[in-house]
């Protein structure tokens, strides 16, 4: 699973997310769209530093944990790639799999900060 993910991100060239799924949840309330988006940048990164944390201290577990916790909120907003690394970050946690997770980790933050600028731009063209 993890070099399809690593073949899926290095082919796609599209916006890691796809905002259109977040505003059909919330009906085009831009206001929640908007809580939302800044909600989960929050908890990205913050999770992402205990990320690293747990990668300094070899904590397996931890990573496949953490892993979990960002995958179904990355799903909700539509960024589909970064939930994938995370779900494959689980798994390598389960299969005590450490030199998959950290060729996983390696390609967290930079989608990351995609994700960031991406809905960064959609937040400042909704309050246009």
């Amino acid at each position: 699973m993890i070099n399809e993910i690593e073949k899926e991100l290095s082919l796609d060239t599209s916006l890691p997310v796809d905002i259109a799924k977040m505003r059909q949840m919330f009906h085009d309330n831009s206001v929640l769209v908007q809580k939302f988006c800044l909600k989960f940048i929050e908890v990205a990164h913050n999770t992402l530093s205990e990320m690293e944390v747990a990668q300094v201290e070899r904590d397996l577990p931890a990573l496949g944990r953490l892993g979990h916790k960002l995958k179904s909120s990355a799903r909700t907003i539509g960024a589909l790639s970064f939930a994938d690394i995370c779900e494959a970050l689980e798994k390598a946690s389960a299969n005590n799999n450490w030199f998959g997770a950290e060729s996983l980790l390696v390609k967290i933050r930079p989608l990351l900060q995609q994700i960031t600028e991406q809905l960064e731009n959609e937040l400042s063209q909704l309050s246009e």
